[in-house]
């Protein structure tokens, strides 16, 4: 084979791998209308902001008393996180998700009758497995590790309702 015709084959070779990590590294339609859905799990279903804030700041929302961890700041893996989203968090007020949590041992290889006063309480609203999964992934990819919440993020979420609510957030997020 000819130098020209070697260095042709290994130009398509490498554009080939090229587009192929492109794509597969992408961002896709998927993924984002996963996280939009997250979000609106996170805001409208599953009402999370009443306890850990629009932000997931841990400030809570006007009914709560901001104790919740922030989870922009939280350690846990994603199936951490969709472990505690289905399971809640025992003898605290992390309620569970999974209308089925502990009639079995999906939840921390434990039933309700071992766990005593210390099951969690059961949400308002039970959440399906993809439910579960799209806010795991909302939480874990979007507010995990998002830094200090700005005012541009607060402007932003609240939109026109905006004005007073946002003033405690500094202008830009610091670099850290």
């Amino acid at each position: 084979m000819s130098r020209e015709g070697l260095s042709r084959r290994n130009l398509k070779s490498m554009i080939v791998k090229v587009a192929i990590a492109s794509w597969a590294l992408a961002p896709t339609y998927g993924a984002a209308n996963e996280a939009a859905e997250g979000r609106r799990i996170w805001v409208e279903k599953a009402q999370c902001v009443e306890c850990h804030g629009w932000a997931g700041d841990g400030r809570g929302s006007f009914h709560s008393p901001g104790k919740a961890p922030s989870l922009r700041e939280s350690v846990l893996t994603r199936d951490q996180i969709r472990l505690t989203i289905q399971c809640g968090r025992p003898a605290t007020p992390m309620p569970h998700f999974d209308r089925f949590a502990y009639t079995d041992k999906r939840c921390y290889d434990m039933t309700a009758a071992e766990l005593g006063d210390k099951v969690p309480g059961q949400a308002t609203t039970s959440l399906q497995p993809h439910e579960i999964d799209a806010l795991a992934d909302y939480i874990a990819f979007v507010l995990k590790g998002a830094g200090p919440t700005t005012r541009d993020e607060c402007r932003a979420y609240f939109k026109s309702d905006a004005a007073g609510r946002c003033d405690l957030y500094p202008e830009q997020q610091a670099n850290h």
